[in-house]
């Protein structure tokens, strides 16, 4: 009799057990506040940010390569501002006909030693002209070729006009041209029209004469100059 009343006291809690699970499926559950409370334990990423990062770090991007490109012609115009420039035939002829024609401002001077002082007055560092005894200096002046300065005379020779010009050998590249030997010095020879030049290096400086002479002649002069 007990053990039956013991069976029919557990079948009825398992009943009831039964019937309060099915009551729990069918309840419906707020799980809103476990979801924000999820959420607020979980940093959100930070994808304005990483916008902003990127929207600025474009520009400083550009000015980078910008002040890279500006470096990298730097340097290219630092290793060539130690090179000498070349000057044409077509360019020294130009100063040949402009200073014998007075269209660029000269300063009258009587003799090489003048011009001396007048070019050195104007540029410190002027490389100094050779004497020529023999031919009478008209007037003188400063040129420049490419940033390379070069001091200019307008002498008399032979009843012709003969404009010597002077510069630093390191600061100038003769132009491709004919090599002569005179009087065991080398000479590069030019013509353009009725002009002639010859060009040499000499004691660190580099000459070129034009005028309307022999090349022949040209050359004896340049023999005279006196370093």
């Amino acid at each position: 009799m007990d053990a039956l009343k013991f069976d029919s006291d557990d079948e009825r809690l398992d009943r009831a057990t039964a019937d309060r699970l099915a009551k729990l499926r069918t309840m419906p559950v707020d799980t809103t506040g476990l979801d924000r409370l999820i959420r607020s334990a979980i940093p959100a990423p930070s994808v304005g940010r990483g916008v902003l990062s990127m929207r600025w770090f474009r520009p400083m991007r550009a000015v980078a390569a910008s002040f890279l490109v500006i470096a990298v012609i730097a340097g290219i115009m630092l290793s060539m501002s130690g090179q000498p420039v070349e000057a044409s035939v077509a360019d020294m002829a130009k100063f040949h006909n402009d200073l014998v024609a007075g269209r660029v401002p000269v300063t009258r001077v009587d003799s090489i030693q003048d011009a001396n002082k007048v070019l050195a007055a104007q540029w410190a560092e002027s490389p100094k002209m050779p004497n020529m005894p023999e031919d009478h200096v008209m007037a003188c002046c400063m040129r420049s070729v490419k940033n390379r300065k070069m001091a200019c005379a307008l002498l008399q020779g032979d009843g012709e006009p003969v404009s010597m010009t002077v510069a630093n050998a390191s600061d100038m590249k003769t132009p491709s041209s004919p090599v002569v030997t005179h009087n065991g010095i080398e000479y590069h020879v030019q013509s353009v029209g009725a002009l002639n030049m010859v060009m040499t290096q000499r004691n660190g400086r580099w000459v070129c004469l034009i005028a309307k002479l022999p090349e022949a002649r040209l050359m004896d002069l340049a023999s005279s100059l006196q370093f």
